[in-house]
């Protein structure tokens, strides 16, 4: 098996799933949403139904972003044509949330797990899809 299809079929997935996860934000009872955002924080804050609104689109948008990469993942040779996009996006994810931290005040550590998520993930998958354009006749081939 090729390496760099190994890497970057897996990058997907697990990049997919954890944005997919974000469905639970849509699924779960709002308040019980506020109740696990408040304890990864270590912060109170109270619950409003806008906010849990505004929490259901974006884990309904993140779920969709799931969806592609897992998509990239899964059926891979189709999904191929999008691995830089969603690779790059991981990056750029990861970026955008260094900048935020540089602006707010914020000491919860959750976000050192979303850097971690965000590295660990579209780095690998940006280097593998860029190898992988190298060799065409091998990504051509099956796992």
């Amino acid at each position: 098996m090729d390496l760099s299809k190994f890497i970057y079929r897996a990058a997907a997935i697990i990049a997919g799933i954890g944005w997919v996860v974000s469905i639970l934000a849509t699924i779960v009872n709002g308040e019980t949403v506020f109740h696990f955002l408040q304890f990864i924080s270590g912060h109170s804050f109270e619950y409003h139904p806008m906010l849990d609104y505004w929490m259901k689109m974006a884990g309904l948008a993140f779920a969709f972003v799931g969806l592609g990469f897992l998509y990239c993942g899964i059926k891979w040779k189709e999904g191929l044509k999008y691995g830089l996009y969603f690779g790059l996006f991981q990056i750029l994810s990861c970026i955008g949330v260094l900048l935020s931290l540089a602006r707010m005040d914020i000491d919860s550590m959750i976000y050192l797990a979303d850097v971690a998520f965000f590295l660990g993930t579209g780095i690998p998958m940006t280097i593998a899809w860029y190898r992988l354009q190298q060799k065409p006749d091998k990504a051509s081939s099956s796992i």
